[in-house]
Protein backbone atom coordinates (compact mmCIF):
# COMPACT_ATOMS: atom_id res chain seq x y z
CA UNK A 1 0.00 0.00 0.00
CA UNK A 2 1.40 3.40 -0.96
CA UNK A 3 2.21 5.92 1.77
CA UNK A 4 -0.51 8.50 2.24
CA UNK A 5 0.56 12.07 1.49
CA UNK A 6 -0.09 13.97 4.73
CA UNK A 7 0.55 17.25 2.91
CA UNK A 8 -2.46 16.56 0.69
CA UNK A 9 -5.35 18.98 0.91
CA UNK A 10 -7.74 16.32 2.23
CA UNK A 11 -5.53 15.54 5.22
CA UNK A 12 -4.78 19.20 5.91
CA UNK A 13 -8.50 19.91 5.95
CA UNK A 14 -9.16 16.98 8.30
CA UNK A 15 -6.36 18.20 10.58
CA UNK A 16 -7.71 21.74 10.63
CA UNK A 17 -11.30 20.65 11.25
CA UNK A 18 -10.13 18.48 14.13
CA UNK A 19 -8.21 21.45 15.55
CA UNK A 20 -11.28 23.65 15.09
CA UNK A 21 -13.29 21.18 17.19
CA UNK A 22 -10.55 20.99 19.83
CA UNK A 23 -10.38 24.77 20.27
CA UNK A 24 -14.16 25.04 20.52
CA UNK A 25 -14.16 22.45 23.30
CA UNK A 26 -11.35 24.30 25.06
CA UNK A 27 -13.20 27.59 24.75
CA UNK A 28 -16.23 25.95 26.33
CA UNK A 29 -14.10 24.80 29.28
CA UNK A 30 -12.49 28.24 29.65
CA UNK A 31 -15.88 29.92 29.49
CA UNK A 32 -17.26 27.65 32.20
CA UNK A 33 -14.25 28.27 34.45
CA UNK A 34 -14.51 32.00 33.86
CA UNK A 35 -18.14 32.02 34.94
CA UNK A 36 -17.35 30.04 38.10
CA UNK A 37 -14.45 32.33 39.04
CA UNK A 38 -16.57 35.43 38.37
CA UNK A 39 -19.30 34.09 40.64
CA UNK A 40 -16.72 33.49 43.36
CA UNK A 41 -15.30 36.97 42.89
CA UNK A 42 -18.72 38.59 43.11
CA UNK A 43 -19.44 36.61 46.27
CA UNK A 44 -16.16 37.86 47.79
CA UNK A 45 -17.09 41.45 46.96
CA UNK A 46 -20.49 40.94 48.52
CA UNK A 47 -18.74 39.89 51.73
CA UNK A 48 -16.61 43.01 51.66
CA UNK A 49 -13.41 41.23 50.58
CA UNK A 50 -11.53 42.15 47.45
CA UNK A 51 -10.14 38.62 47.13
CA UNK A 52 -7.50 37.34 44.74
CA UNK A 53 -9.81 35.82 42.14
CA UNK A 54 -9.61 38.77 39.79
CA UNK A 55 -6.10 37.82 38.76
CA UNK A 56 -7.47 34.43 37.75
CA UNK A 57 -10.29 36.14 35.87
CA UNK A 58 -7.76 38.17 33.93
CA UNK A 59 -5.67 35.09 33.12
CA UNK A 60 -8.72 33.14 31.93
CA UNK A 61 -9.96 36.10 29.88
CA UNK A 62 -6.58 36.51 28.19
CA UNK A 63 -6.42 32.80 27.38
CA UNK A 64 -10.00 32.83 26.06
CA UNK A 65 -9.11 35.81 23.87
CA UNK A 66 -6.08 33.99 22.52
CA UNK A 67 -8.08 30.83 21.80
CA UNK A 68 -10.78 32.87 20.05
CA UNK A 69 -8.15 34.46 17.80
CA UNK A 70 -6.61 31.04 17.13
CA UNK A 71 -10.05 29.60 16.33
CA UNK A 72 -10.66 32.39 13.82
CA UNK A 73 -7.24 31.79 12.26
CA UNK A 74 -7.93 28.05 11.91
CA UNK A 75 -11.40 28.76 10.47
CA UNK A 76 -9.89 31.06 7.84
CA UNK A 77 -7.34 28.38 6.95
CA UNK A 78 -10.17 25.89 6.47
CA UNK A 79 -12.13 28.31 4.29
CA UNK A 80 -9.13 29.18 2.10
CA UNK A 81 -7.74 25.61 2.03
CA UNK A 82 -4.56 27.05 3.48
CA UNK A 83 -1.83 25.60 5.65
CA UNK A 84 -0.73 26.22 9.23
CA UNK A 85 3.04 26.21 9.70
CA UNK A 86 4.78 23.88 12.12
CA UNK A 87 5.93 26.91 14.09
CA UNK A 88 2.33 28.05 14.55
CA UNK A 89 1.25 24.60 15.79
CA UNK A 90 4.11 24.45 18.31
CA UNK A 91 3.52 28.02 19.45
CA UNK A 92 -0.11 27.15 20.15
CA UNK A 93 0.95 24.23 22.38
CA UNK A 94 3.43 26.43 24.25
CA UNK A 95 0.96 29.27 24.81
CA UNK A 96 -1.80 26.96 26.01
CA UNK A 97 0.55 25.26 28.48
CA UNK A 98 1.19 28.66 30.07
CA UNK A 99 -2.34 28.86 31.48
CA UNK A 100 -2.00 26.22 34.21
CA UNK A 101 1.57 27.40 34.87
CA UNK A 102 0.38 30.97 35.45
CA UNK A 103 -2.55 29.70 37.53
CA UNK A 104 -0.15 27.75 39.77
CA UNK A 105 2.03 30.81 40.25
CA UNK A 106 -1.01 32.86 41.19
CA UNK A 107 -2.12 30.20 43.67
CA UNK A 108 1.33 30.14 45.29
CA UNK A 109 0.88 33.82 46.10
CA UNK A 110 -2.72 33.40 47.25
CA UNK A 111 -2.78 33.43 51.10
CA UNK A 112 -5.57 30.89 51.38
CA UNK A 113 -3.71 28.37 49.25
CA UNK A 114 0.02 28.86 49.46
CA UNK A 115 2.88 26.99 47.75
CA UNK A 116 2.43 23.55 49.27
CA UNK A 117 -1.27 23.24 48.50
CA UNK A 118 -0.86 24.92 45.10
CA UNK A 119 1.48 22.21 43.81
CA UNK A 120 -1.16 19.53 44.45
CA UNK A 121 -4.27 21.61 43.66
CA UNK A 122 -6.83 20.73 40.94
CA UNK A 123 -5.09 23.23 38.65
CA UNK A 124 -2.52 20.51 37.95
CA UNK A 125 -5.31 18.58 36.22
CA UNK A 126 -5.53 21.40 33.66
CA UNK A 127 -2.20 20.24 32.28
CA UNK A 128 -3.63 16.75 31.73
CA UNK A 129 -6.81 18.16 30.15
CA UNK A 130 -4.77 20.18 27.66
CA UNK A 131 -2.60 17.14 26.89
CA UNK A 132 -5.69 14.99 26.30
CA UNK A 133 -7.17 17.57 23.95
CA UNK A 134 -3.85 17.76 22.09
CA UNK A 135 -4.65 14.36 20.56
CA UNK A 136 -7.03 16.22 18.25
CA UNK A 137 -4.02 17.90 16.65
CA UNK A 138 -3.63 14.51 14.89
CA UNK A 139 0.12 14.94 15.41
CA UNK A 140 1.84 12.63 17.95
CA UNK A 141 4.77 15.03 18.15
CA UNK A 142 2.55 17.89 19.33
CA UNK A 143 0.97 15.68 21.99
CA UNK A 144 4.38 14.67 23.28
CA UNK A 145 5.45 18.32 23.18
CA UNK A 146 2.39 19.21 25.25
CA UNK A 147 3.43 16.65 27.88
CA UNK A 148 7.05 17.85 27.93
CA UNK A 149 6.08 21.53 28.19
CA UNK A 150 3.50 20.77 30.90
CA UNK A 151 6.04 18.82 32.95
CA UNK A 152 8.65 21.56 32.45
CA UNK A 153 6.18 24.25 33.47
CA UNK A 154 5.19 22.34 36.58
CA UNK A 155 8.84 21.67 37.54
CA UNK A 156 9.69 25.34 37.03
CA UNK A 157 6.86 26.40 39.35
CA UNK A 158 7.86 23.77 41.93
CA UNK A 159 11.51 24.91 41.93
CA UNK A 160 10.37 28.51 42.26
CA UNK A 161 8.12 27.61 45.20
CA UNK A 162 10.83 25.64 47.01
CA UNK A 163 13.41 28.42 46.54
CA UNK A 164 11.06 31.32 47.23
CA UNK A 165 9.26 29.71 50.18
CA UNK A 166 11.69 27.25 51.82
CA UNK A 167 9.57 27.21 54.93
CA UNK A 168 6.81 25.54 52.95
CA UNK A 169 8.78 22.29 52.84
CA UNK A 170 10.40 22.50 56.24
CA UNK A 171 10.00 19.19 58.06
CA UNK A 172 8.65 17.41 55.00
CA UNK A 173 11.19 18.06 52.28
CA UNK A 174 11.34 14.46 51.04
CA UNK A 175 7.55 14.17 50.80
CA UNK A 176 7.22 17.54 49.03
CA UNK A 177 9.98 16.75 46.54
CA UNK A 178 8.64 13.25 45.95
CA UNK A 179 5.11 14.49 45.36
CA UNK A 180 6.27 17.16 42.91
CA UNK A 181 8.48 14.66 41.09
CA UNK A 182 5.57 12.24 40.80
CA UNK A 183 3.30 14.97 39.40
CA UNK A 184 5.93 16.03 36.84
CA UNK A 185 6.52 12.41 35.81
CA UNK A 186 2.78 11.86 35.44
CA UNK A 187 2.48 14.93 33.20
CA UNK A 188 5.38 13.75 31.07
CA UNK A 189 3.94 10.25 30.75
CA UNK A 190 0.52 11.65 29.87
CA UNK A 191 2.13 13.48 26.95
CA UNK A 192 3.63 10.28 25.57
CA UNK A 193 0.37 8.39 26.16
CA UNK A 194 -1.49 11.15 24.32
CA UNK A 195 1.08 10.87 21.52
CA UNK A 196 0.32 7.16 21.13
CA UNK A 197 -3.41 7.89 21.04
CA UNK A 198 -2.89 10.72 18.53
CA UNK A 199 -0.90 8.33 16.36
CA UNK A 200 -3.78 5.84 16.29
CA UNK A 201 -6.32 8.57 15.56
CA UNK A 202 -4.09 9.81 12.77
CA UNK A 203 -3.90 6.32 11.26
CA UNK A 204 -7.69 5.99 11.36
CA UNK A 205 -8.13 9.40 9.72
CA UNK A 206 -5.61 8.51 7.02
CA UNK A 207 -7.37 5.19 6.42
CA UNK A 208 -10.73 6.96 6.14
CA UNK A 209 -9.32 9.54 3.73
CA UNK A 210 -7.64 6.84 1.65
CA UNK A 211 -10.92 4.95 1.44
CA UNK A 212 -12.80 8.14 0.52
CA UNK A 213 -10.29 8.88 -2.24
CA UNK A 214 -10.55 5.31 -3.50
CA UNK A 215 -14.34 5.56 -3.57
CA UNK A 216 -14.17 8.91 -5.35
CA UNK A 217 -11.81 7.45 -7.97
CA UNK A 218 -14.03 4.40 -8.39
CA UNK A 219 -17.08 6.62 -8.73
CA UNK A 220 -15.27 8.74 -11.32
CA UNK A 221 -14.20 5.66 -13.26
CA UNK A 222 -17.73 4.26 -13.13
CA UNK A 223 -19.11 7.56 -14.35
CA UNK A 224 -16.74 7.41 -17.32
CA UNK A 225 -17.77 3.79 -17.94
CA UNK A 226 -21.43 4.84 -17.76
CA UNK A 227 -20.92 7.63 -20.30
CA UNK A 228 -19.10 5.23 -22.63
CA UNK A 229 -21.81 2.60 -22.26
CA UNK A 230 -24.61 5.08 -22.80
CA UNK A 231 -22.70 6.32 -25.84
CA UNK A 232 -22.98 2.84 -27.34
CA UNK A 233 -26.78 3.05 -27.32
CA UNK A 234 -28.52 4.51 -30.36
CA UNK A 235 -28.69 8.30 -30.38
CA UNK A 236 -31.86 8.55 -32.46
CA UNK A 237 -34.48 6.12 -33.79
CA UNK A 238 -34.20 4.92 -37.39
CA UNK A 239 -36.26 6.88 -39.88
CA UNK A 240 -38.56 4.37 -41.49
CA UNK A 241 -41.67 5.54 -43.29
CA UNK A 242 -44.84 4.23 -41.65
CA UNK A 243 -43.15 3.21 -38.39
CA UNK A 244 -42.70 4.87 -35.00
CA UNK A 245 -39.74 3.40 -33.11
CA UNK A 246 -38.31 4.25 -29.69
CA UNK A 247 -35.84 2.72 -27.23
CA UNK A 248 -34.80 3.53 -23.68
CA UNK A 249 -32.41 2.22 -21.01
CA UNK A 250 -31.81 2.96 -17.33
CA UNK A 251 -29.24 0.84 -15.46
CA UNK A 252 -29.72 0.05 -11.78
CA UNK A 253 -26.12 1.07 -11.02
CA UNK A 254 -23.73 3.42 -12.79
CA UNK A 255 -23.39 0.73 -15.46
CA UNK A 256 -25.64 -2.14 -16.41
CA UNK A 257 -25.97 -5.37 -18.34
CA UNK A 258 -28.96 -4.40 -20.53
CA UNK A 259 -28.73 -2.88 -23.96
CA UNK A 260 -30.83 -2.23 -27.03
CA UNK A 261 -29.79 -1.50 -30.59
CA UNK A 262 -31.06 -1.09 -34.09
CA UNK A 263 -29.15 -1.45 -37.30
CA UNK A 264 -30.18 -0.53 -40.83
CA UNK A 265 -28.92 -3.10 -43.31
CA UNK A 266 -27.88 -2.55 -46.95
CA UNK A 267 -30.92 -4.45 -48.26
CA UNK A 268 -33.29 -2.02 -46.52
CA UNK A 269 -34.15 -4.28 -43.59
CA UNK A 270 -33.78 -2.97 -40.01
CA UNK A 271 -32.58 -5.21 -37.20
CA UNK A 272 -33.74 -4.58 -33.61
CA UNK A 273 -31.92 -6.11 -30.66
CA UNK A 274 -32.56 -6.17 -26.94
CA UNK A 275 -30.39 -8.13 -24.51
CA UNK A 276 -30.02 -8.69 -20.78
CA UNK A 277 -26.78 -9.97 -19.24
CA UNK A 278 -27.27 -11.61 -15.85
CA UNK A 279 -26.61 -9.22 -12.98
CA UNK A 280 -25.90 -5.52 -13.14
CA UNK A 281 -22.85 -3.37 -12.62
CA UNK A 282 -19.44 -3.16 -14.23
CA UNK A 283 -19.04 -6.91 -14.92
CA UNK A 284 -22.26 -7.33 -16.91
CA UNK A 285 -21.53 -4.00 -18.61
CA UNK A 286 -18.28 -5.40 -20.02
CA UNK A 287 -20.11 -8.54 -21.15
CA UNK A 288 -22.77 -6.37 -22.74
CA UNK A 289 -20.16 -4.46 -24.76
CA UNK A 290 -18.73 -7.71 -26.14
CA UNK A 291 -22.21 -9.04 -26.90
CA UNK A 292 -23.19 -5.84 -28.73
CA UNK A 293 -20.04 -5.92 -30.86
CA UNK A 294 -20.61 -9.58 -31.80
CA UNK A 295 -24.28 -8.95 -32.59
CA UNK A 296 -23.66 -5.93 -34.82
CA UNK A 297 -20.95 -7.76 -36.76
CA UNK A 298 -23.06 -10.92 -36.99
CA UNK A 299 -26.24 -9.18 -38.19
CA UNK A 300 -24.34 -7.45 -40.98
CA UNK A 301 -22.69 -10.73 -42.05
CA UNK A 302 -25.55 -13.24 -41.61
CA UNK A 303 -29.11 -11.90 -41.66
CA UNK A 304 -30.42 -15.44 -41.03
CA UNK A 305 -31.57 -15.12 -37.41
CA UNK A 306 -31.17 -18.80 -36.51
CA UNK A 307 -27.57 -18.87 -37.68
CA UNK A 308 -26.95 -15.53 -35.99
CA UNK A 309 -28.01 -16.76 -32.54
CA UNK A 310 -26.07 -20.00 -32.95
CA UNK A 311 -22.90 -18.10 -33.81
CA UNK A 312 -23.37 -15.60 -30.97
CA UNK A 313 -23.96 -18.43 -28.51
CA UNK A 314 -20.72 -20.21 -29.46
CA UNK A 315 -18.71 -16.98 -29.19
CA UNK A 316 -20.18 -16.06 -25.82
CA UNK A 317 -19.68 -19.57 -24.45
CA UNK A 318 -15.97 -19.06 -25.05
CA UNK A 319 -15.84 -15.52 -23.63
CA UNK A 320 -18.26 -15.32 -20.71
CA UNK A 321 -17.47 -16.64 -17.23
CA UNK A 322 -19.50 -19.67 -16.22
CA UNK A 323 -21.90 -17.68 -14.02
CA UNK A 324 -22.88 -15.30 -16.84
CA UNK A 325 -25.33 -15.70 -19.68
CA UNK A 326 -27.32 -13.41 -21.95
CA UNK A 327 -30.97 -13.37 -22.91
CA UNK A 328 -31.55 -11.76 -26.30
CA UNK A 329 -34.36 -11.05 -28.71
CA UNK A 330 -33.78 -9.97 -32.30
CA UNK A 331 -36.31 -8.61 -34.74
CA UNK A 332 -35.71 -8.14 -38.47
CA UNK A 333 -38.13 -5.65 -40.01
CA UNK A 334 -38.94 -5.44 -43.71
CA UNK A 335 -40.45 -1.95 -44.09
CA UNK A 336 -41.73 -2.65 -47.60
CA UNK A 337 -44.30 -5.24 -46.56
CA UNK A 338 -44.41 -4.42 -42.84
CA UNK A 339 -43.35 -7.90 -41.79
CA UNK A 340 -41.01 -8.66 -38.94
CA UNK A 341 -39.11 -11.84 -38.14
CA UNK A 342 -38.76 -12.36 -34.40
CA UNK A 343 -36.46 -14.76 -32.57
CA UNK A 344 -35.58 -15.08 -28.90
CA UNK A 345 -32.75 -16.72 -26.97
CA UNK A 346 -34.39 -17.09 -23.58
CA UNK A 347 -35.69 -13.54 -23.59
CA UNK A 348 -39.16 -12.49 -22.56
CA UNK A 349 -41.70 -11.16 -22.38
CA UNK A 350 -42.16 -10.42 -26.09
CA UNK A 351 -45.57 -8.83 -26.56
CA UNK A 352 -47.30 -8.09 -29.85
CA UNK A 353 -50.29 -5.76 -29.61
CA UNK A 354 -52.87 -6.15 -32.40
CA UNK A 355 -54.72 -2.86 -32.61
CA UNK A 356 -57.67 -4.06 -34.72
CA UNK A 357 -58.44 -6.85 -32.25
CA UNK A 358 -57.31 -4.93 -29.13
CA UNK A 359 -55.46 -7.94 -27.79
CA UNK A 360 -51.94 -9.19 -27.13
CA UNK A 361 -49.97 -12.12 -28.37
CA UNK A 362 -47.04 -13.37 -26.32
CA UNK A 363 -44.18 -15.27 -27.93
CA UNK A 364 -41.96 -17.87 -26.31
CA UNK A 365 -38.22 -18.20 -26.74
CA UNK A 366 -36.83 -20.39 -29.53
CA UNK A 367 -33.88 -21.56 -27.45
CA UNK A 368 -31.67 -21.20 -24.41
CA UNK A 369 -30.01 -17.95 -23.34
CA UNK A 370 -26.70 -17.24 -25.02
CA UNK A 371 -23.52 -18.43 -23.34
CA UNK A 372 -25.05 -21.35 -21.41
CA UNK A 373 -24.32 -24.34 -23.63
CA UNK A 374 -22.12 -24.51 -26.73
CA UNK A 375 -23.56 -25.79 -30.00
CA UNK A 376 -27.11 -24.81 -28.99
CA UNK A 377 -29.54 -24.56 -31.89
CA UNK A 378 -32.51 -22.23 -32.18
CA UNK A 379 -35.93 -22.72 -33.72
CA UNK A 380 -37.36 -20.85 -36.65
CA UNK A 381 -38.28 -17.21 -36.05
CA UNK A 382 -41.87 -16.01 -35.77
CA UNK A 383 -43.11 -13.88 -38.67
CA UNK A 384 -45.36 -10.97 -37.70
CA UNK A 385 -47.48 -8.79 -39.97
CA UNK A 386 -47.90 -5.27 -38.63
CA UNK A 387 -51.01 -3.31 -39.53
CA UNK A 388 -51.62 0.34 -38.52
CA UNK A 389 -51.67 0.67 -34.72
CA UNK A 390 -49.94 -2.66 -34.12
CA UNK A 391 -46.82 -2.64 -32.01
CA UNK A 392 -44.13 -5.02 -30.85
CA UNK A 393 -42.91 -4.43 -27.31
CA UNK A 394 -39.47 -5.58 -26.16
CA UNK A 395 -38.78 -5.12 -22.43
CA UNK A 396 -36.30 -6.60 -19.98
CA UNK A 397 -37.45 -8.27 -16.78
CA UNK A 398 -36.50 -5.26 -14.68
CA UNK A 399 -39.94 -3.80 -15.46
CA UNK A 400 -41.86 -6.99 -14.78
CA UNK A 401 -40.06 -7.99 -11.57
CA UNK A 402 -39.84 -4.61 -9.83
CA UNK A 403 -41.76 -5.24 -6.60
CA UNK A 404 -43.46 -2.88 -4.17
CA UNK A 405 -43.23 -2.86 -0.36
CA UNK A 406 -45.70 -5.78 -0.20
CA UNK A 407 -43.33 -7.83 -2.40
CA UNK A 408 -45.86 -7.77 -5.26
CA UNK A 409 -44.30 -7.55 -8.72
CA UNK A 410 -45.44 -5.10 -11.38
CA UNK A 411 -46.14 -8.05 -13.67
CA UNK A 412 -47.22 -8.50 -17.28
CA UNK A 413 -50.87 -7.66 -16.72
CA UNK A 414 -50.10 -4.13 -15.55
CA UNK A 415 -47.69 -3.79 -18.45
CA UNK A 416 -50.41 -4.78 -20.91
CA UNK A 417 -52.98 -2.49 -19.30
CA UNK A 418 -50.64 0.49 -19.57
CA UNK A 419 -49.82 -0.21 -23.23
CA UNK A 420 -53.50 -0.59 -24.05
CA UNK A 421 -54.36 2.65 -22.24
CA UNK A 422 -51.65 4.55 -24.17
CA UNK A 423 -51.95 2.76 -27.52
CA UNK A 424 -52.65 6.01 -29.36
CA UNK A 425 -49.53 7.74 -28.01
CA UNK A 426 -46.11 7.82 -29.70
CA UNK A 427 -43.72 4.98 -28.82
CA UNK A 428 -41.44 7.25 -26.77
CA UNK A 429 -44.41 8.46 -24.73
CA UNK A 430 -45.56 4.90 -24.05
CA UNK A 431 -42.10 4.01 -22.69
CA UNK A 432 -42.06 7.15 -20.51
CA UNK A 433 -45.52 6.30 -19.15
CA UNK A 434 -44.41 2.74 -18.49
CA UNK A 435 -41.44 3.91 -16.45
CA UNK A 436 -43.58 6.38 -14.48
CA UNK A 437 -46.14 3.68 -13.76
CA UNK A 438 -43.62 1.17 -12.46
CA UNK A 439 -41.96 3.82 -10.27
CA UNK A 440 -45.33 4.78 -8.77
CA UNK A 441 -46.16 1.13 -8.21
CA UNK A 442 -42.82 0.38 -6.51
CA UNK A 443 -43.13 3.39 -4.21
CA UNK A 444 -40.22 3.49 -1.79
CA UNK A 445 -38.61 0.30 -3.14
CA UNK A 446 -35.37 0.95 -5.02
CA UNK A 447 -34.63 -0.13 -8.58
CA UNK A 448 -32.76 -3.42 -8.28
CA UNK A 449 -32.41 -4.38 -11.95
CA UNK A 450 -31.68 -2.64 -15.20
CA UNK A 451 -34.61 -1.34 -17.26
CA UNK A 452 -34.67 -1.44 -21.06
CA UNK A 453 -37.54 -1.11 -23.52
CA UNK A 454 -37.95 -0.94 -27.30
CA UNK A 455 -41.24 -0.39 -29.10
CA UNK A 456 -41.75 -0.87 -32.86
CA UNK A 457 -45.11 0.60 -33.84
CA UNK A 458 -46.83 0.72 -37.20
CA UNK A 459 -48.12 4.24 -37.74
Amino acid sequence: MTEFDTTALSFRQAELRSEYTRVRVLLGVLGSLLILVLIRGIASLAEGRLGGVWRFVLALALMAGYESAWLRFVGQAIGSSGMVSDAAWKSSVLVESLLPTVALLLQIHTPLIGPQRALTSPVVLAYILLTMLSTLHLDPGLSRLSGVVSAAGYVAVAIYAFLRFPEAVAGGRFLAFGTSFSCAALLLLSGFAAGAIAHQIRLHVIAALREAESRAKTSHDLEIARSIQQGLLPKAPPRIGGFDIAGWNKPADETGGDYFDWQQLPDGHVAFTIADVTGHGIGPALCMSACRAYARAGIAAMPNLQDLLGSLNDLLCQDLPSERFVTMAVGLLNPEDATLELISAGHGPLLFYLSAEDRFRSYDAQGLPLGLMPDSRYGSPQTLKLTPGDMLIFVTDGFIEWANAEDEEFGQNRLKDLIRANRGAPSATIIAELYSAVVRFAGCMPQLDDLTAVIVKRS
